[in-house]
């Protein structure tokens, strides 16, 4: 069985002022809700899951690190953030993503070979993946598996992220190719035996 590993950032789609808009409506819902918390520290909790592995989920990891930094319990932390992806805060953003026309076209090939997964850094809940592929024109049905912070343990460039994804759908590494931009968080995955391809070098 072959699989067929896609990035997101930067492979399928390319920031078109995505991050830095992100941040802004995301200040602008937290004054809505009355919640107070900085840029800054949001950042230091997604670096703390990526470098912090426990055997907890991303998301569980993610709530529980605000709960330490702001005594805010995490289960309202995550009714919180998935507030903001459901609704219109985070649907103004659609137009910050643009589709990289070569890398959708190799997926429809590829999907034709085998499994298809969305190896996006799993730092965001499925909800907000999800529209962030229909914002491309492409939707959860064209892959097997995407990477989620709900159900995935472990970030990139950590190695232990693409073994878990080999796990979940069966698979050996060597049966895998991994199309990304970046030869750090993407191009690690050769460390456990898969193939990388560069997209860049289109």
């Amino acid at each position: 069985m072959k699989v067929f590993l896609f990035d997101y950032d930067g492979t399928l789609a390319v920031d078109n002022g995505f991050a830095e808009s992100y941040f802004k409506s995301l200040a602008l819902f937290f004054e809505k809700e009355d919640v107070f918390v900085s840029k800054q520290l949001i950042l230091e909790c997604v670096e703390y899951i990526t470098k912090n592995p426990n055997g907890f989920t991303n998301m569980e990891r993610f709530t529980k690190c605000l709960e330490k930094k702001t005594g805010k319990i995490a289960s309202e932390w995550e009714r919180i953030f998935m507030e903001f992806y459901s609704g219109e805060f985070f649907d103004t953003l659609k137009g910050t993503l643009k589709p990289i026309g070569k890398v959708l076209e190799l997926l429809k090939e590829r999907k034709k070979e085998g499994k298809i997964v969305l190896a996006t850094n799993p730092v965001f809940p499925k909800l907000a993946i999800i529209k962030r592929l229909n914002w491309i024109g492409l939707s959860e049905s064209d892959f097997d598996l995407i990477t989620d912070m709900e159900n995935f343990h472990f970030c990139k460039p950590d190695p232990r992220y693409y073994l878990e994804i080999c796990e979940k759908l069966n698979a050996s590494p060597e049966d895998c190719i991994m199309y990304g931009d970046d030869d750090v968080n993407d191009g690690v995955c050769e460390k456990i035996g898969m193939k990388f391809f560069n997209v860049r070098s289109f």
